[in-house]
């Protein structure tokens, strides 16, 4: 069986609770090919919890759909939309693990990030 490549997994949230996942792709597919969506559901209310993963195939991309749109873009909220790598993301950038480290120090309810940067240029 064919193992599956890395992937970087960003944390998005602050999206609009009516956003779908094809909304979250238009927007994220503009910096790079988006692998994946998972947005959250809040089953209780029936919609929306207003985040989601996007997962990228490299950390370039990832990188700068961090750059373009966390604390810039704002999707019918009051608040612009906070884009970081997942805790679980199986590849980090230096540059996202810098960001994670900072959001962290920020706001502690943000998870740290994983003890050390892993990219395609480091992995054994």
């Amino acid at each position: 069986m064919p193992q599956s490549k890395p992937r970087a997994r960003l944390f998005v949230g602050q999206l609009n609770f009516g956003a779908t996942e094809e909304d979250i792709r238009a927007i994220f597919d503009f910096y790079g090919h988006v692998l994946s969506v998972n947005l959250l559901h809040d089953k209780s209310k029936n919609r929306s919890k207003g985040s989601a993963f996007v997962e990228y195939g490299s950390t370039s991309e990832a990188d700068c759909a961090i750059r373009s749109l966390h604390n810039r873009y704002y999707m019918e909220r009051d608040k612009p939309l906070q884009v970081s790598y997942c805790e679980r993301s199986e590849l980090i950038s230096d540059f996202g693990w810098q960001q994670a480290l900072q959001l962290h120090q920020e706001n502690s309810a943000n998870p740290p990030p994983p003890e050390r940067p892993i990219s395609p240029q480091v992995r054994r």
